[in-house]
């Protein structure tokens, strides 16, 4: 049992198809696959010999490669769960902290954009969609009245808890250009959430 640690150089289509061929033509059985566009793991039953190195070294897109022989063990958080256990421990401390944390988030967000954005409303379009990007919010649109502002999605991903964060990142993201602090509410729709920025 081994593992090969593989470096990605040049993420591409079929890189990964192209790496495990050149494994199970060595008749290693591959047991399992852990990673992303930066580097991969990949788990293989047999001893991982050098000429297996370097044909895997030699596929376009793969930067360093190494063996490792000894059995590792891995841990790994699915992010649903994990986030769902910060939630609920805080949840059951502090729920300000949330909503807090999120505020600071969304201001943070927001001034790392308006640099790339002319108009504040652009900002926050581009904010909204890189957090439906992260599957932190379902962004579905947004109103603007003289008033009032109504930033509708669809879900988030701390529904479950009352979306405190959420709603701290929301009054983040409008108050990161203003000197107002806003209010935000929750009001329940069919098919999602409206938060009503006054």
């Amino acid at each position: 049992m081994g593992w090969v640690l593989i470096e990605i150089a040049k993420d591409r289509p079929g890189l990964l198809n192209d790496v495990t061929h050149h494994i199970r033509l060595h008749n290693l059985n591959i047991k399992s696959i852990v990673g992303g566009q930066r580097s991969i793991l990949i788990e293989v039953e047999g001893e991982v010999e050098e000429e297996v190195i370097n044909e895997v070294g030699s596929v376009d897109g793969v930067g360093s490669i190494s063996a490792i022989s000894q059995p590792l063990e891995l841990l790994g958080f699915i992010k649903v769960a994990f986030m769902n256990a910060i939630l609920f421990y805080v949840m059951e401390r502090d729920p300000g902290l949330l909503e807090a944390l999120g505020y600071e988030y969304g201001k943070e967000l927001m001034r790392q954009l308006t640099s790339s954005f002319r108009d504040f409303r652009d900002a926050l379009y581009a904010s909204l969609r890189i957090l439906t990007a992260l599957n932190a919010l379902t962004f579905i649109g947004i109103k603007f009245a003289p008033n009032a502002m109504v930033i509708t999605i669809g879900g988030a991903f701390d529904e479950d808890v009352g979306m405190p964060m959420t709603k701290g990142v929301i009054r983040g993201l409008v108050d990161s250009v203003s000197k107002v602090k806003h209010k935000v509410s929750i009001a329940r729709r069919e098919l999602g959430y409206d938060f009503i920025i006054t």
